[in-house]
This record gives structure tokens, sequence and C-alpha cells, in this order.
């Protein structure tokens, strides 16, 4: 028997002197080809590839799928047309839909009554009649 494992001398198993060899071998790491240049030892390459920053990441905000490399994500995050923003009414709406939001659907947009022709804000153009209104160009 094998004084370091106990197996079988001989046997197909293969032996921790040899493995610890292998696992202390520099190895690239597997995103080399988009860009990484780390050499890791090959014990570590599993922990490495798992967080390196050249590996695919998906966007979080619902609706945009992107996949970009893992360091450039907080970058897409922050720009994405799906990352919701803020509108002056206080609404929340996707970053790419905020001008539309702004033009057709924002009670802080202004309107102008069809029967008198004034202008006021959507929110309060019930209050001014009949509510009919249409967007002030």
């Amino acid at each position: 028997k094998c004084p370091t494992c106990r197996g079988a001398i001989g046997s197909t198993a293969p032996s921790y002197a040899m493995r610890n060899i292998i696992d202390a071998l520099p190895v690239s790491c597997a995103h080399a080809p988009r860009g990484c240049e780390e050499k890791v030892k090959r014990g570590d390459l599993e922990a490495h590839v798992a967080g390196c920053d050249y590996g695919e990441a998906t966007c979080t905000h619902a609706g945009c799928g992107a996949t970009v490399l893992r360091r450039d994500l907080k970058a897409h995050v922050a720009k994405c047309e799906w990352g919701l923003v803020m509108c002056r009414c206080g609404e929340r709406v996707p970053r790419g839909k905020l001008e539309k939001h702004k033009a057709e659907e924002c009670m802080k947009r202004m309107v102008e009554c069809e029967t008198c022709g004034t202008k006021r804000k959507a929110e309060a153009s019930e209050e001014h009649g009949s509510g009919t209104a249409r967007i002030g160009r």
C-alpha cells in the first residue's frame, strides 16, 4: 500500500503527490480569447474562471437580456435602455421609453384643451372641463 494515500500500488488512481504537482502548474484562463491574461495554478483555475472579469454576465434589467463581459457589466447597467429612471411625474419608466412617456403618457406634460385652446398639465386637464385634451406641440 502507498504510505500517502493507502491505495494499492500500481492502481489506476492518481497519486496525491502527482495531483499536487499537476495542480501547481500555471495555466491560462479559459477566457484568454476574450482578453484575460491571467496565469493561474491549475488547481485554482475553476475558481478564477467563475469570477473572471472576462467571463460573460447578463444584464440585470428585466427585458434586456444583453450578455457582456463581466468587467463591462456595471457600465452597461448604468446606461441600459431597460434601466428604470424616474420621470418628473414620479413614475419609473425604462430609460429607452422615457421620451415617449414624456410626450404621450406623462401627467406633467402640457396638453391643449380642444374646447378653449388653453394649455395646461395633463394632470389638470380633467379638472378643466370634460377632460378632452390633446397633446400640445
